[in-house]
């Protein structure tokens, strides 16, 4: 074979874990907009006013339970995780999504006791399931390597569109179990995924000279209590709480979630507001298929922006790309904004392909949020559970004031010009108060500089070699890996946001444990590692 199918080969086969990963988050985001986002599902239910109501209804009782119950995660950390940390509890949250997938239709707000009780309790039940499930892939997205997390963000935007493509042409004898099996695949695919996946702090021992990953790991390999496989119980053991002690970590680390979390708010808040005028305008009742035509047409758009922005990353690892990407997205998502009077303007544009457009822009900047949030996980894995429910409550919160907004300007009247200019006023707002303000581009660098790029692996791996061998800790070993390539305490401050005084104190105590006195010194020992 010659050389360069053979790296091609290897390259394909080395994200395979990191795509399945992927597809077990897209499966799990196809789930939400199958029972949230569709009447699809709802198709034969009859109640007064149609089957709207319900949707509204269970959407409305679910999301507020996925806020409440991702705050008190954020709040006692501790206690969830050591919920989580086991398979069957795993495996118990993707099995009571189901279920409650498959009741969600047989609950009515206008309907008997029975039918009202069924709902409030499939509206609650699915929220909970829902939200204590997806903290799972906060612990396994966070502890992937920055390749592994941006191929998984990208499969899962891409496959969870397909899906939801998929899921709004089937009748609704077809489509109740299609959503309720979604949450199970997700479990499956996530799992098989997480057992052969590439973790942060194995990349460097992959050159042919290091010791197998399996190996270096060991030191934190649990003792199977937990049930998941090898590396799923890695990153949930990685993830378990612990005070960040540090005050300017701390305080670097709240930032960071606080501006991600209030971005992540405000652009649901201006995505959501504005599809509920889209669907307003001529989708409400064009049918089941006009529908899925839309979101075939969004599935296409976000397939390709999502691919040209994952290549991106994954070729260029650099700040100014970052930044770049994410400025594109920003344009995208004020793009759909604008493109709101569009189909009351102009007699011939209907509301189909600015929602696509819309659609696809919240699409890739749900992928840039999941790659910024595992990132910061990674950065601080004792605090995984705070930052991601703290960031995925706000995620939720924001549509939802969206959609309250929308009904707002639309209640008890027609689609109007002046309402959707209202709404184009709120979104861009939002949006330019966003990229300003909340979370700019020197917001992302700040979060790219804290994230460890995996090159020169010879390198890192003679580092890690020392590290182990003196007994580094973990922040001494990223310090005393910044030492060996000759960078100086004011860089190392700034690229990790740590006092001058905690740089160095942690190089006196790296160079006692090493038994040298120069930076030199280091630079030979770590050079004649074998």
């Amino acid at each position: 074979m010659p050389a360069s199918s053979a790296t091609k080969g290897k390259t394909i086969g080395s994200i395979g874990p990191e795509l399945l990963v992927g597809l077990g988050l897209g499966a799990n985001g196809a789930w939400v907009g199958m029972s949230f986002k569709s009447l699809t599902l709802y198709g034969n239910v009859s109640a007064p006013g149609g089957s709207e109501p319900v949707l509204d209804a269970v959407y409305l009782i679910s999301i507020v339970t996925v806020c409440i119950t991702l705050a008190i995660a954020a709040v006692m950390e501790r206690r969830v995780w050591m919920a989580l940390a086991h398979f069957p509890t795993f495996l118990a949250l993707a099995i009571g999504t189901a279920v409650t997938t498959v009741f969600m239709p047989m609950g009515t707000p206008a309907g008997s006791e029975l039918q009202q009780i069924i709902l409030v309790l499939t509206g609650v039940l699915s929220g909970f399931f829902s939200s204590m499930f997806l903290i799972y892939f906060g612990f396994a997205v966070s502890q992937l390597t920055l390749r592994g997390k941006v191929v998984c963000a990208a499969a899962s935007t891409i496959f969870s569109s397909v899906l939801f493509v998929v899921f709004n042409v089937l009748n609704p004898e077809l489509a109740i179990p299609f959503a309720a099996l979604m949450p199970l695949a997700s479990a499956a695919l996530t799992t098989a995924g997480m057992a052969h996946a590439t973790l942060e702090g194995e990349a460097a021992t992959a050159s042919s000279n290091a010791p197998s990953s399996s190996h270096a790991l060991n030191e934190v390999t649990p003792d199977g209590s937990l049930g998941f496989p090898a590396k799923f119980a890695i990153a949930i053991t990685r993830s378990k709480p612990s005070p960040i002690t540090d005050p300017q970590e701390r305080a670097i680390w709240s930032g960071l979630v606080s501006r991600i979390a209030a971005a992540s708010l405000l652009v649901g808040f201006a995505s959501e507001s504005c599809r509920t005028m889209y669907m307003q305008m001529d989708l409400v009742n064009a049918g089941q298929y006009a529908y899925a035509g839309v979101q075939a047409a969004d599935s296409l758009i976000a397939t390709i922006v999502v691919v040209a922005l994952a290549l991106l990353l994954l070729l260029r690892r650099t700040e100014r790309t970052a930044k770049d990407c994410y400025f594109a997205v920003c344009l995208l998502l004020a793009l759909g904004v604008m493109l709101l009077p569009a189909p009351i303007l102009l007699d011939n544009v209907n509301s189909f392909i600015p929602l696509a457009i819309s659609s696809a822009a919240y699409g890739a900047f749900g992928m840039f949020i999941w790659i910024l949030t595992a990132c910061i996980c990674s950065s601080f894995p004792q605090a995984t559970i705070a930052a991601f429910a703290s960031i995925r409550a706000a995620w939720a919160i924001g549509p939802l004031l969206g959609i309250i907004t929308g009904r707002t300007v639309l209640a008890g009247s027609d689609v109007t010009i002046f309402g959707a200019y209202q709404l184009l006023f709120l979104a861009l707002l939002a949006l330019i108060v966003v990229s300003t303000f909340v979370f700019s581009s020197e917001d992302l660098g700040k979060i790219m500089a804290i994230v460890p790029v995996r090159t020169q692996q010879r390198f890192r791996y003679k580092c890690e070699l020392v590290a182990k061998r003196y007994g580094l800790t973990e922040r001494e070993s990223e310090i005393m890996m910044m030492l060996a390539k000759g960078r100086n305490l004011p860089f190392i401050q700034d690229q990790l946001f740590l006092s001058k005084s905690t740089v160095s104190t942690h190089r006196q105590h790296i160079y006692q444990k090493l038994g040298i006195h120069s930076q030199q010194e280091l630079i030979d020992l770590v050079q004649e590692a074998e």
